[in-house]
């Protein structure tokens, strides 16, 4: 059987998907601060060196699951179809949230989730255009009701379906921030 090298490109791929992986499995057992760098090497199956090859440190794993996060957040901003059906984009963020359940939950027991959240309403404002200091604080309290509706379903089982959670959304004002 012959054995296909690896690029460097690709090899340092796994290495940072491995890092990644292994802190979220560190995060979900301990608290952040707690965790070494020599530990989550060990738990990735890679050197010292070849996490600081790739990162310079733990915060710098976070910066980068947030970034994937966001620019996930952002292309929904930016799908014509969530443009034209607000209801659509609420399903489809409450899917992804019941597929990243396990991720937010990890971010939130660490205290990121409020850099994130405060990350995507820049985003959010990006996108809209701040027009004026109230189209500033309703985006802001617009969000932190998403993520308190997020959470508390998250945190209650998600029994509710996504098409419900998204029927919820819409029933409120919510929705005006697309509009």
């Amino acid at each position: 059987m012959e054995l296909k090298h690896l690029s460097n490109n690709e090899a340092n791929r796994i290495t940072r998907e491995a890092i990644c992986t292994a802190l979220l499995y560190l995060m979900d057992t301990k608290e952040f601060d707690r965790i070494s760098i020599s530990e989550l090497a060990r738990k990735a199956g890679v050197s010292r060196q070849s996490f600081y090859r790739n990162y310079s440190s733990k915060e710098d794993i976070v910066i980068e699951i947030e970034e994937n996060l966001l620019s996930v957040f952002e292309d929904s901003l930016n799908d014509p179809k969530h443009i034209t059906d607000i209801h659509l984009w609420f399903y489809d963020l409450f899917c992804f949230v019941r597929e990243n359940r396990k991720l937010i939950l990890v971010l939130q027991r660490a205290d990121l989730m409020d850099v994130l959240f405060s990350k995507a309403s820049f985003l959010a404002e990006r996108w809209m255009g701040k027009r004026n200091a109230r189209m500033h604080y309703y985006i802001i309290g617009s969000l932190a009701a998403i993520k308190a509706v997020v959470m508390e379903w998250i945190s209650t089982g998600m029994k509710e379906s996504c098409n419900k959670m998204a029927d919820i959304c819409m029933e409120y004002d919510i929705n005006t921030l697309f509009s």
